[in-house]
């Protein structure tokens, strides 16, 4: 009785826990459980019961191979969060589906919520969607650590050389408008294939950052950018074709 008394507690203690990271926004179940420390079958558990207990709920989806569990706190959890003394802000999950439609675009919203999770695990302070006093830009996310300010986008295209041949060059536009809003460009890719091709048409034109997803995954301790590098030709010689 007293073993079970005591899974009891820990059960409890770890689903007050797990409510008080959704209370942050936090979203991606894998992240609760990566800070929480739990996993397989103890997680699965603990994310059941707090569906069961209308604490939260629970949208499946997939990216690839993958299948990511998106958690959000119900009514009930922010009045348990509140009681429990969480400040309380809005799931990143619900800011993606208002500013960039992710029930639509699921992949580019996972991108981003993946990112905004191996951010946070290497100690950057991270806001989706932010804010920006600027028409022409829209940033994906804004990361910070020690000083460091960078507005950052989030790209799921295949094929970038296609997308920059488009007649409007938009996507063109796009890293012209960043670089002129922080003086850098700043990119996350979902592979090291795609990361460089990306890089192959910003690096000799503008400073800039760059990640991927893959080995921000596979690289826990790595740092959350991959690549740095110094301004290449400038912007009066960029040829926007």
């Amino acid at each position: 009785m007293e073993r079970v008394r005591a899974i009891r507690i820990e059960l409890w203690r770890r689903m007050e826990t797990a409510v008080q990271i959704l209370a942050e926004g936090v979203c991606l179940q894998v992240e609760v459980e990566q800070r929480l420390g739990i996993y397989g079958g103890s997680a699965k558990r603990l994310f059941d019961l707090l569906v069961e207990q209308n604490l939260a709920e629970r949208l499946f989806f997939r990216s690839g191979q993958t299948k990511y569990a998106i958690l959000r706190l119900t009514d009930s959890g922010v009045v348990f969060a509140a009681e429990l003394g969480c400040p309380i802000r809005r799931s990143e999950w619900d800011i993606l589906t208002q500013k960039h439609n992710a029930e639509e675009h699921a992949n580019h919203a996972f991108a981003i919520l993946l990112f905004a999770y191996h951010a946070r695990r290497r100690g950057w302070r991270v806001e989706v969607c932010p804010a920006v006093d600027n028409p022409l830009v829209e940033p994906d996310v804004l990361v910070e650590k020690d000083g460091e300010r960078i507005y950052v986008e989030v790209e799921t295209l295949r094929h970038p050389r296609k997308r920059r041949d488009g007649a409007d060059n938009t996507w063109v536009r796009k890293w012209i408008n960043q670089y002129n809003f922080q003086r850098r460009v700043a990119v996350c890719t979902l592979t090291p294939k795609r990361m460089q091709g990306i890089l192959r048409y910003l690096k000799p034109r503008f400073a800039g950052v760059a990640t991927e997803l893959t080995t921000l995954a596979k690289q826990p301790d790595s740092d959350l950018w991959l690549e740095r590098w110094n301004r290449g030709q400038g912007l009066d010689k960029i040829l926007v074709v």
